[in-house]
Order: structure tokens, then sequence, then C-alpha cells
């Protein structure tokens, strides 16, 4: 649906002033605003047809009007304009990135705290979830008499670890060609094929079967983990401060924060650049009177996950898409700098 552009310029300065000061918006107020000439009669026509429109909407007994889902959704895709970063804005996100953790997990869980602090709002990220992964290294660490290390990296800069219980003392012996045995087979082969290769070597320990079996089979479910991308949050402390969600809402999102399914829908699919989801188009129906506003970021060269905000439907569109989109740009050049060369 368009608008005629005296609708249009109203609609905007409507909105804009509500994300300003949460307050309803009169018709006297855009007299003073819009420097159209209308008069406030006029105003109020034009205001009654995009409430009629789904635009607009009326709390309560107040006279002013506030955004409906449709009008933000209106105003974010035609009549929003472009925020640009002060060269300090960007120089702060990039400070606050120092970030050297040592491994890909561990950057992107703190990253989603420095989005969190950067925007106010709760953070989400996610790790990459691509198939065609490949493993890079298996290590075995001695860490007692039947204990080991596993350590697994992959090409994508992941890094697993994971203490195993063997059943029997081990050797130098044994270890050595454990990890042998698995490097040769694995490295190189990505994760989706990795589970029926997993299986043949069961066949292969020979007289090391019973010791280093439960070895293979943590293997395997680490593996498994890192197919599916894990998702972190952020800063959900911060939606405490928001008057427009109440109580019941405020609880049945900090709810939706504890299931990681539904966690990831929010910010699932995004497909490269920044996307913004209002209200309901983000698949739930507790999430009306919210929004998320999400980006992709890459590594060597290719979209390998997501970052994202939520937080109430009247935010500053503009700032926050603008500072998503230098934080993901800042965060894929993080990544490359400290993972690329693994």
């Amino acid at each position: 649906m368009d608008l005629a552009e005296r609708k249009k310029k109203i609609l905007a300065a409507i909105i804009e002033a509500y994300i300003a000061t949460g307050e309803p918006v009169g018709s006297k107020m855009l007299v003073d605003i819009t420097a159209m000439g209308l008069s406030s009669a006029t105003i109020r026509n034009e205001m009654s047809e995009l409430a009629l429109l789904g635009f607009l909407e009326q709390p309560h007994t107040s006279a002013g009007r506030v955004p409906s889902q449709q009008g933000y959704r209106f105003f974010v895709d035609k009549l929003m304009l472009r925020h640009y970063l002060t060269l300090e804005e960007t120089k702060q996100i990039d400070f606050m990135l120092k970030i050297r953790e040592s491994d890909l997990e561990s950057t992107l869980e703190a990253a989603g705290r420095v989005l969190s602090q950067i925007t106010g709002c709760a953070a989400v990220s996610t790790t990459p979830q691509d198939k065609n992964v490949m493993l890079r290294a298996i290590e075995l660490i001695p860490a007692g008499r039947r204990a080991v290390l596993l350590v697994i990296l992959t090409s994508s800069g992941v890094i697993k670890s994971r203490i195993c219980t063997m059943p029997d003392d081990h050797t130098p012996e044994m270890l050595s060609f454990f990890a042998r045995l698995v490097n040769d087979k694995l490295v190189t082969h990505t994760l989706s094929a990795i589970d029926s290769i997993i299986d043949e070597i069961l066949n292969e320990l020979y007289e090391y079967t019973f010791a280093l079996s439960p070895i293979l089979e943590a293997l395997k479910e680490e593996v498994t983990g890192i197919s599916s991308a894990e998702v972190f949050l952020g800063g959900e402390a911060n939606l405490l401060k928001f008057s427009s969600f109440d109580n019941t809402r405020l609880n049945e999102i900090l709810n939706l924060f504890e299931h990681r399914e539904q966690l990831m829908k929010l910010i699932d699919g995004i497909k490269s650049g920044v996307e913004v989801r209002i209200g309901t188009e983000n698949g739930l129906q507790l999430m009306q009177g919210s929004s998320v506003v999400a980006s992709t970021y890459d590594f060597q060269g290719k979209i390998a996950g997501a970052v994202g905000i939520i937080g109430p439907q009247r935010m500053n569109y503009a700032k926050m898409m603008s500072s998503l989109e230098y934080f993901s740009y800042a965060l894929s050049k993080l990544i490359d700098d400290i993972f690329g060369s693994l």
C-alpha cells in the first residue's frame, strides 16, 4: 500500500516524535513540528484516515496516536532516513570489540555482550552452521591415568574440548595410535560426512577397542554438536528499563530466552545485510510490541552466522540499523584476523 505525500510526512513525523518522547502524538504537536502549514483540524483528519488504514493506533482515551506495527513497517521500509555513524561512534565500536578469546564461540558470546552495551538492548549471536565445514585437527592430551583431553579444531575456527574418562590406563602408544588414525581418516572431511566414517573407525581400533571407544563416542557427540549452530544471549537485563514492556510481556520474553530453539528463530534465515522484524513478524505472538534487528557476519568471505538485538517496537531503527551494520563488519574483520589463519 502506498500513501499520498502529505500522509507520508505526517506519519513520519508522528513516528519520529513517538520514538523520541514515548508519548502519544496529537495534532497540535504536529502543527509545530511538521511546518506544513496545515491546520490542526486538517491534521486530525489525516491522522484519522491513517488510523483507519491501520498505520496508527489510539491508546486508551488519549487524544494522541501511536504507531501500529504496520506503521512502523511502512516507516522502516519507505520513510526512514539513513543514519550515519560518526567517526567517534565507529571508533567506540572498534575499541569495545578488542576481544581476544581463544575460540570462536567465546568470541561470539563476548561480542554479543558488547552489542548489548552499544545498543542498550538484549543481544543474540549465533555460531556458524555450515555442513561444509571441515575438521582441521584432533588432539589427545593426557589429563590423568585414565583421562584425556579431546581437542577438536574446525576450518570455521570452532575449537571444542572435552575431558574423556577411559575404562583403563592409557599409554603414549595408545593415544598416538588414536590421534594418527582419526586424523588420517577425518581431517579434510566435512562434518556432514564424518558420522559414517567414525562408525568405520570403530572397527579399526583392534586391541584398543575397549579402551578407546569412549573417546570415539565423545568425538562423535562433539562433531554432532559443532554441526548445529549455538546461540548466545547477552544483556537481557536491559529490557527491564523499557516502560513499553508490561510485567506480563516482559516475563514472557525472558522465558523465551531460556529456550534455545525459539531464540534461534528470532535471527534465523537472515540472508545478508541488516533486517528488521517487527512485532509478530518474528513468528511469535508474545513478540508483539517488540522488534528484532539482525545482521549477518562473515568468515573468510562467506556468511557464517548472525548477530542481532531484541528491544521494544519504539526504538531508533535508523541508528540501530547503522550500528549493527558497522558492528557486523567489525566483527567479521575481527574473526578473520584471529581465526582466519588457523
